[in-house]
């Protein structure tokens, strides 16, 4: 009696298992739209960081007569494009957590602490040949805390960001400023006394914003809190419903 052939092992080559379907690539939202929303805002900061760039330097060159004519109009294009990316921006890192567009950031807020240093030392050289009249000085004035003004918007974008090694430079072109206003009026003839108020006005209020930048005693921490806790909420939300 024949004995009962056993079955072949289910194994290769006895056996060829079916093929598995593929899998299906799940798409990173979350990520795409960190990119995007990153993208939207590098772009719009930097048009209207260059708008401004334009602008000023059309005041320095041409005057301020040649760029009164919409005036208004350029302040509130450039505004809206710096705030529409700020917005952005921070929809990117505090949403979405890119963790390129910090670097990003802190990179043009050394940027523009370069620029505001430069018309820093472009004001003291206008105010050092007293060829302004109050029109240009208020202009002066307005520029100087605009760039500072878009420095801390910058600075607020960023978590944990340190704003005091932004005040050294700042605090050093201010003694720069001290210096050229004792020779001035002490070591150069025939000075206009009247102009030296608005030459202790701009270096009043350089100094104090750089000493309160320096100091760091929280000014701004209500503003920064707001900021955390209006998007602590959204994140908590979009987490809940994914």
């Amino acid at each position: 009696m024949t004995k009962p052939q056993e079955p072949f092992p289910k194994v290769p080559p006895f056996y060829i298992p079916p093929a598995k379907p593929p899998r299906k690539k799940n798409i990173d939202i979350r990520g795409m739209l960190s990119i995007i929303t990153m993208l939207v805002s590098l772009a719009a900061l930097t048009l209207s960081m260059l708008g401004a760039t334009r602008f000023i330097l059309d005041i320095f060159d041409d005057g301020l007569a040649g760029s009164l004519d919409g005036l208004l109009v350029k302040l509130i294009v450039l505004g809206f494009a710096f705030f529409f990316g700020w917005v952005f921006g921070l929809v990117s890192i505090r949403v979405f957590g890119n963790l390129v567009y910090p670097i990003v950031i802190q990179m043009y807020a050394w940027g523009c602490l370069v620029a505001v240093s430069l018309l820093y030392i472009k004001v003291i050289q206008k105010l050092f040949l007293q060829n302004y009249d109050a029109l240009h000085f208020w202009a002066y004035l307005f520029m100087l805390l605009g760039g500072l003004f878009v420095l801390i918007c910058l600075h607020l974008m960023v978590e944990d960001h340190e704003l005091r090694p932004f005040a050294i430079p700042l605090l050093v072109i201010s003694v720069l400023q001290l210096f050229v206003i004792i020779a001035r009026y002490v070591f150069v003839a025939n000075p206009n006394g009247w102009m030296l108020f608005g030459d202790f006005a701009i270096l009043g209020v350089m100094v104090s914003i750089s000493a309160l930048m320096l100091a760091h005693i929280g000014i701004l921490s209500p503003l920064r809190n707001l900021i955390d806790d209006l998007f602590t909420a959204s994140t908590n939300s979009n987490h809940r419903e994914e």
